[in-house]
């Protein structure tokens, strides 16, 4: 039985708005300059990601699982899905981002995306984030140092959040 894992190129080539820009002028925009093309491989085969990024020093760059529902897998070169089967490596000569996952099953077949986080300061973001489990979890936004967010406080519990 085979399993068919793609990277969808167009998702991966868009910049989502996110972090604040404060010096636009002096830096460049995250390019993505590679990424894998789509994978065919064997339920309990090995699957590897490469993600090259220019000029991302400043950003971070996600992959995600963007089926139906969603799935940060990570953030810059933290994985921040909890699950042994995944790994992470970052290569800061080539600026290239590997994800791979292990023991593949069913469940993994999908379309996963490498994204650069940028937005222009002054314009606005909507960020939104969902999540399952039990008990039910509780979403909290906060800013990099505890910044004050657009609500006024420091914390923000909520699905979404706009920032302005």
């Amino acid at each position: 039985m085979w399993l068919k894992i793609k990277i969808d190129l167009w998702a991966a080539l868009l910049l989502l708005l996110v972090a604040l820009a404060t010096h636009a002028e002096a830096q460049r925009t995250p390019t993505i300059s590679y990424i894998t093309q789509e994978q065919i491989k064997d339920i309990g085969g090995t699957v590897e990601f490469d993600c090259s990024v220019q000029y991302a020093k400043e950003y971070n760059v996600l992959f995600l699982k963007t089926d139906s529902d969603p799935v940060f897998l990570s953030t810059g070169s933290t994985l921040v899905i909890k699950d042994s089967r995944f790994s992470l490596r970052y290569d800061p000569n080539s600026s290239t981002y590997k994800l791979q996952i292990k023991d593949i099953q069913e469940t993994d077949a999908g379309t996963y995306t490498c994204q650069s986080i940028v937005a222009s300061e002054g314009s606005e973001v909507q960020m939104e984030c969902y999540a399952s489990g039990y008990p039910t979890p509780s979403i909290t936004w906060r800013r990099e140092n505890n910044a004050i967010l657009p609500t006024g406080e420091s914390l923000f519990l909520s699905l979404s959040v706009s920032i302005f």
